[in-house]
């Protein structure tokens, strides 16, 4: 035996031991836990006349931090915001910002609201990115941002602070923690929602602690690309519902009960396409053939040439001058085109776009914003044909795609 083991004499601890250590680790169990609501929600002086508020907060909140910018003789109040992701199809309001402003002026705030918002393509690091938009505004509205409070509420409030710390470095930020009225702060651990709200924001501040590595310069063009998507969806949804108003709609009568919203091409930036312009007024108005025996009298009045990929591709902008007679302020031009989605993915009697008179030599064609004729939708319209002219030997997914009726 022993060559193969060998006799070692050992010491365990004895209950004398074991009680005092047990004792002490469940008396320091007990000093985290009850510190533990009071390090995530913190006090730190206010250093500012600028008070920036999370637009999360309930109205509970917001009263309070109302109250306290009043009180304290602030003179600038902003409200961050992040998408709103349940009851888009019915809240009146696209992000939380816009909403606790809208409460705000229903508690009878009168002044300016100013507000820095993310768009609904952010789902990670939120309040870093509502940091960054706000960083991005400041410039914008002319408010200083080297020093400005954040109100906030319970145990989010250590970890905000945190994320705007680390948006700006350089600033004065005073923090104020209003209390979270959803669970008794004292005994959080009691509740349900207490245990996992100030469990879960613990974790989740010793991660942003020691991990989180933030890119700003990415967050803000995160930020951009995000706006610009969420402004063609806005349109979209706004179409759609004109669409299924009966008193807006271009469809016809027997459709319009079985309709559920047009079909779009996903929203791609690089269809956003910077196009060198040429203005010419030179040729002679001409009536431009429809789909009825209507001819409505246009002028060609610029030239667009852009490129796709490897390929350059020329289209004609032309004024309706009947409209302009109508209506002298008109600035819009009217951008007809056809391409090779068309009979297939979208209308076979081509696509719409209206682009601004260009003020410039150079102008951005977005397509993703292109839209059906609405001889696409009903026999009734008289739609102006695409000239030749405008027809693009390429495919432009994006846009509105092609309607088939469903009934």
């Amino acid at each position: 035996m022993g060559l193969f083991f060998k006799k070692r004499t050992i010491y365990i601890p004895t209950i004398y031991t074991i009680v005092p250590v047990f004792l002490i680790f469940i008396v320091l169990v007990i000093l985290f836990v009850r510190a533990t609501y009071s390090f995530l929600s913190p006090q730190i002086k206010p250093a500012s006349k600028t008070l920036v508020i999370e637009g999360w907060i309930p109205e509970t909140g917001l009263k309070n931090a109302l109250d306290f910018f009043e009180n304290n003789n602030y003179q600038y109040m902003i409200i961050t915001g992040v998408p709103i992701t349940q009851w888009t199809y019915s809240s009146p309001f696209s992000n939380m910002a816009d909403a606790s402003a809208g409460s705000m002026k229903q508690m009878f705030f009168r002044d300016t609201i100013y507000r820095a918002i993310i768009p609904s393509t952010i789902y990670r690091d939120r309040t870093y990115g509502t940091a960054i938009s706000l960083k991005m505004q400041f410039p914008v509205w002319g408010i200083p941002s080297d020093t400005f409070d954040l109100y906030s509420m319970g145990a989010h409030a250590r970890r905000s602070y945190l994320m705007f710390t680390k948006a700006f470095p350089n600033a004065r930020i005073g923090l104020i923690t209003d209390t979270d009225p959803s669970f008794d702060p004292e005994n959080w651990w009691a509740s349900s929602r207490g245990f996992r709200t100030v469990s879960g924001e613990f974790i989740s501040f010793v991660y942003s602690y020691l991990l989180f590595k933030p890119d700003e310069e990415q967050t803000k063009t995160n930020i951009l690309e995000g706006h610009y998507i969420d402004s063609i969806i806005s349109e979209r949804f706004k179409t759609d519902r004109e669409f299924a108003d009966s008193l807006t709609s271009p469809l016809g009568k027997s459709d319009l009960p079985y309709f559920r919203g047009l079909k779009y091409f996903a929203v791609d930036k690089t269809w956003k396409i910077k196009a060198k312009v040429i203005i010419d007024t030179t040729e002679a108005p001409f009536p431009m053939p429809t789909t009825t025996d209507r001819m409505p009298l246009y002028r060609k009045y610029a030239q667009l040439t852009f490129s796709i990929g490897d390929s350059s591709f020329r289209l004609f902008a032309y004024q309706n001058l009947d409209y302009k007679k109508k209506y002298p302020d008109y600035n819009q031009l009217f951008l007809p085109f056809k391409d090779l989605t068309n009979t297939h993915e979208t209308y076979g009697g081509g696509r719409y776009l209206d682009i601004q008179i260009p003020q410039s030599d150079s102008i951005f064609i977005d397509f993703n914003k292109c839209y059906n004729p609405y001889c696409a939708y009903h026999e009734r319209w008289s739609c102006p044909l695409p000239p030749f002219e405008n027809h693009l030997k390429t495919s432009i997914k994006a846009g509105v795609m092609n309607y088939k009726s469903t009934h």
